[in-house]
């Protein structure tokens, strides 16, 4: 397996994991309309997601800009 194709996949992976996240947080915010008086739990709930993205996007952004200086 080549070094360009190692870095497709974890870019690939990576933004699964962020897609996923992303339901989450969509998730917990419908939820929050339905229950608003469990508000705060699922305000954490989104807090929680919100702080892996952003652990995350910088990660995959940083892949992106190797693999484009490779091609």
């Amino acid at each position: 397996m080549q070094y360009t194709e190692r870095i497709d996949l974890k870019i690939k992976h990576l933004t699964k994991v962020e897609a996923a996240y992303r339901t989450e947080v969509k998730r917990a915010q419908a939820d929050m309309r339905v229950d608003p008086t469990r508000k705060k739990r699922y305000e954490k709930v989104v807090a929680k997601y919100q702080r892996k993205i952003d652990k995350l996007l910088p990660k995959v952004r940083h892949l992106r800009e190797v693999r484009h200086r490779i091609r």
